[in-house]
């Protein structure tokens, strides 16, 4: 292991303790305790039943009606109590699970995307599990799992230390004998249930020790199955217009076969599980009054007692027996545990190739200038796209990028805005707010029109004024009055409709320097020339640095930037029209 790597156990345990140590601390363990405590109370209740119990089959025993009667009254005393204290426990753990939950989901989040740790894991990394699903569902199902099983544990805990001390008065003492030699032994009926819960825990380890890994496998095939339909819904029309049903369900099915199998190891296993816990529980019935029986018949102790001793040994028993009974759902919370610290670790990986693999220097910006020196960028492969680039873009300087399709056209482009891992040399640039990339395929969030013309800075001061008459001279006039509307706007509207949108967004937002990855390569090139001319009309202090194989565009440049897709390139100056 390389030093200062942190092993899964650790990541693991710095999952669970991290929130108990942040600044919402305070509020956390207030929670806590005031659950441990509601739960204790209830513990001291359930000591009040059984008691209460013994002393109801003794008014039976004895038709005391009167004390038949007091007993009825004592038990609505106590089970009103009980249920005001289980109303309150129950709130305030789900409160203690919401809070911890809403702090992971902004931890994880704020990781995943800070520096752009999601795009890096992607591109650095080929073992990413479905991320969206570990911060939607496991940052859930932890918190709610761990509260869960460490509450359950405490109480169980308080219920051992309560009912094995009545269940020592209880249970008096057996006189063995063995070779004519008497053995006492006190309190046996603690030593029954002690010795029969070990011996059911340890089978029930032993067979379900395969549940954890198979629940982690479950997990990511589920994932993987979700993320395909997914994919599928997103690409809907382009795989009808390919008439490719059939190849889908194929890859469907192939898919759900590693569910299948792998469920199929979980059901044997379970099978197994419950098998061995349905014997022990309900063996666990009659065993308190077997082992009770001899004192009874031997008119040492009375019914009402006999059925105290059996109350006292059922809880007794059910405490030693929390990690039988939990089996399921700790093999579930150690699968959790185990993807979010995987997770975590990706994370923490991708941050680390990120830094091994780009040795890209950016310096803070010349007079708001584009410098590249000694720039080289390779693709994934480690083969080189582009070798040694210097180049100073001004702003006075408008650039066309040209060059054969997989020469590193927008791998360029990529570089430029710093965040191509695969680069090295020298960079300055603008500051990145002043800086807007236009892909050929935009980012269009699923929200109202208004909002998506305001993305990524939501709170720009725009006016619907302003916003409007963009979209005419953006010929989007009939999304005017949609401004309000809330769609999935990436699939209403066609391709080239979208790059009229994101051109809309980039006029509005008016960005110092406007980078086009052939972002108008879906329009006819008569609209595509009335693009560049309105960019240049409304944006007259944008630079613009576009790819693009329309020789039309170069009047809309002042240099050209030609790439020959082996490293090469050349740099010459456009005629002034």
């Amino acid at each position: 292991m390389q030093q200062g790597k942190p092993s899964l156990h650790t990541t693991s345990w710095q999952l669970i303790t991290s929130y108990w140590f942040s600044k919402k601390a305070p509020l956390a363990w207030g929670l806590l305790l005031t659950t441990i405590t509601l739960n204790i109370g209830i513990v001291l209740i359930n000591f009040y039943l059984n008691h209460w119990q013994g002393n109801f089959y003794h008014q039976l025993q004895y038709y005391n009606y009167a004390g038949f009667i007091s007993a009825l009254f004592d038990f609505s005393l106590i089970g009103s109590v009980y249920i005001i204290i289980s109303g309150f426990q129950v709130f305030f753990q789900m409160m203690l699970q919401m809070h911890w939950r809403r702090w992971m989901t902004h931890h994880y989040l704020q990781r995943w995307l800070h520096d752009k740790t999601y795009y890096y894991m992607n591109h650095l990394l080929h073992n990413t599990d479905n991320p969206d699903q570990r911060i939607s569902e496991d940052v859930h199902l932890l918190a709610t799992s761990t509260l869960s099983l460490f509450l359950g544990l405490l109480k169980q805990l308080a219920t051992l230390i309560t009912f094995i001390t009545v269940l020592w008065q209880l249970s008096g003492n057996m006189i063995l004998t063995v070779n004519q030699t008497s053995i006492t032994i006190y309190g046996y009926l603690v030593w029954a249930a002690i010795g029969y819960s070990i011996v059911g825990t340890s089978l029930i380890t032993w067979i379900g020790r395969p549940l954890v890994k198979l629940n982690v496998l479950q997990q990511g095939y589920e994932a993987d199955f979700r993320y395909a339909l997914v994919r599928f819904r997103e690409n809907d029309e382009s795989i009808a217009l390919y008439n490719g049903e059939t190849a889908e369900k194929n890859k469907f099915m192939r898919i759900f076969h590693n569910i299948y199998t792998n469920y199929g190891k979980i059901t044997i296993t379970s099978k197994n599980i419950t098998w061995l816990t349905v014997i022990y529980s309900q063996v666990s019935i009659i065993f308190a009054f077997l082992m009770a029986s001899p004192r009874y018949f031997n008119n040492e102790i009375q019914l009402g007692q006999l059925f105290e001793i059996s109350g006292a040994y059922w809880y007794v028993h059910s405490a030693l027996s929390y990690i039988i009974d939990s089996f399921g759902k700790i093999a579930d919370w150690q699968s959790i545990l185990i993807r979010l610290a995987r997770f975590s670790q990706n994370m923490r990986k991708a941050q680390l190739l990120l830094k091994a693999t780009q040795d890209l220097t950016i310096h803070p910006p010349v007079n708001d200038s584009f410098i590249a020196k000694d720039l080289s960028i390779q693709c994934p492969r480690n083969e080189f796209l582009l070798k040694s680039l210097s180049l100073r873009v001004t702003a006075k300087d408008h650039i066309l990028i040209t060059g054969p399709s997989g020469c590193g056209k927008s791998t360029l482009l990529k570089t430029l805005t710093g965040i191509w891992p695969f680069s090295q040399g020298t960079l300055t640039h603008p500051p990145k707010e002043k800086i807007i990339l236009l892909p050929q395929k935009s980012y269009i969030p699923i929200h109202t029109l208004y909002h998506v013309l305001l993305y990524p800075n939501l709170h720009t001061p725009i006016t619907r004024l302003a916003m409007r008459e963009t979209l005419k001279l953006c010929q989007l006039s009939f999304l005017i009055e949609q401004l309000d509307q809330e769609n999935n706007w990436g699939q209403i509207l066609s391709l080239g409709e979208q790059q009229k949108l994101a051109i809309a967004r980039a006029i509005l937002h008016r960005p110092e320097w406007l980078l086009l990855d052939e972002a108008t390569s879906s329009l006819d090139t008569e609209t595509e020339l009335y693009m560049y001319a309105l960019l240049k009309r409304t944006l007259p202090n944008t630079v613009l640095i576009s790819v693009g194989h329309q020789d039309a565009l170069k009047k809309f440049h002042t240099l050209k930037l030609e790439l020959d897709g082996l490293g090469s390139w050349q740099l010459s100056k456009l005629p002034v029209t």
